[in-house]
């Protein structure tokens, strides 16, 4: 069934023009789609569009929290049937002990990430009323000017981007969009359920505000708009206070250089670890956590190793560096035998993804020679420059904190040392003449 019989309908402007432009130089366009009230209003309105109707794919992520769950999915197929429009209907595993609204959402998210690509965007319905409960959960939580930005219009999102081109309107105006179209929605029944604290926001809070202060919900997503603009300069603020001339990526490494920051006030210094942070995808610690990064970490004396810890990641420093460490539960295997060589080498659970290059100059392989990949035990050596060196002195010279000498991969021909992956080559084996000669390289 065609989808033509939409074009035919008036089309409310939900969707400005300035939206639609922006939308089409997209490649594709996911739309989440519970089938909610929201959800469905979008999906209509982009449908609608002759322009956009062909990159549309809706995406509907069944948690299976209510007993209703299968049929909702039903109902979504049944939709984008009427549309004509692809539907991705997934199910999803998440821990259910703890907090379920955060489970399913970090759940949620991560498969729409897994879709993404290059040039892809994916639509939410969140409206206004939906900012306006978020800035007041961020506020009642003490977030700072991060928290109260809430929700952008468009923003970057794994690879592509993510929309919610809903945000000035209001649910009454999508619900008015809904009667109007004869278009059909589904309830969900725990949006009812005043224990969850949006719903209490919603059902019992928003509704006194309301009859104090008219438009409440309006001025109040006014302020993520103000905290947004905030947050764009901070983050300006940020790169400049924490630029080096020789890497001026460092906000988006897992290393941050700290000289810089010694010469900044406490406020601009917390300003740089947050964005830092953020670039990496860590989620923020407490505030009694934040405030150790600066009173132990970075005027921690020069020799000190000192470290922090929240969640599954440590912060630690060695000399000038603060260095960003995700927890590995996994051991590192004591020798492996890199049989498929030259393709690549891939230890998933220590994270290690090791590639050989043709290089020249580069080490030259012995005929019959067995490639093992070890990591330190202590006591390894390699002949270096002419002399025999401790790996251990060497890592030492070479600044390498200790946690990176642990994991750093090293390539053995036979028995006999012969490459530290990334940092050094084993004269034994070292040719500037010989062409098939190789360099090996660890993408960790």
């Amino acid at each position: 069934m065609g989808n033509s019989w939409l074009w035919e309908q008036p089309i409310k402007p939900l969707l400005s023009t300035e939206w639609f432009s922006r939308l089409s130089h997209f490649s594709k366009l996911f739309v989440g789609f519970s089938g909610g009230l929201d959800s469905t209003v979008l999906l209509h309105v982009l449908a609608c569009h002759p322009a956009l109707f062909a990159k549309i794919v809706a995406v509907h992520v069944n948690h299976g929290i209510s007993a209703r769950a299968s049929l909702w999915q039903q109902h979504c197929q049944q939709v984008c049937d009427l549309l004509n429009i692809p539907l991705i209907a997934h199910s999803v595993e998440f821990e259910r002990s703890a907090n379920i609204e955060e489970g399913a959402r970090i759940a949620r998210y991560d498969f729409f990430s897994s879709l993404m690509k290059e040039q892809d965007c994916l639509l939410l319905g969140h409206h206004m009323d939906d900012q306006a409960e978020t800035v007041l959960l961020q506020l009642f939580r003490g977030a700072g000017v991060d928290g109260l930005a809430a929700m952008s219009e468009l923003s970057a999102f794994g690879p592509g981007e993510i929309a919610r081109p809903f945000l000035s309107h209001s649910r009454e105006q999508l619900e008015h969009y809904a009667v109007q179209h004869q278009i059909s929605w589904i309830e969900d029944e725990s949006n009812q359920d005043v224990n969850y604290s949006r719903n209490y926001l919603r059902h019992q809070i928003i509704p006194l505000l309301k009859r104090k202060w008219t438009g409440v919900a309006g001025n109040i997503a006014r302020t993520a708009l103000h905290c947004q603009q905030a947050k764009r300069n901070l983050d300006v603020l940020a790169a400049q206070d924490a630029l080096a001339p020789e890497n001026p990526n460092s906000l988006t490494q897992n290393s941050l250089l700290i000289t810089p920051l010694k010469e900044l006030n406490r406020d601009r210094m917390a300003n740089v670890l947050r964005m830092w942070l953020k670039n990496n995808r860590v989620q923020l610690p407490s505030t009694v956590t934040f405030e150790r990064l600066i009173d132990e970490m970075i005027f921690a004396r020069s020799d000190a190793i000192p470290q922090v810890s929240w969640g599954d990641v440590t912060v630690r420093r060695y000399q000038d560096h603060l260095y960003l460490v995700r927890k590995n539960k996994n051991k590192l295997p004591p020798s492996l035998e890199w049989g498929a060589f030259p393709s690549p080498l891939i230890i998933i659970d220590a994270g290690i993804h090791l590639q050989a290059k043709k290089h020249n100059p580069g080490l030259l392989i012995p005929p019959g020679t067995k490639i093992y990949v070890r990591f330190r035990v202590g006591g390894e050596k390699i002949v270096w420059r002419g002399q025999t060196k401790q790996l251990k002195k060497l890592f030492q010279e070479w600044g390498i904190p200790p946690w990176i000498r642990e994991q750093t991969p090293l390539i053995y021909f036979d028995d006999t040392l012969a490459a530290v992956a990334g940092y050094a080559m084993s004269d034994l084996f070292f040719s500037q003449e010989a062409n098939d000669t190789w360099d090996f390289i660890n993408f960790a």
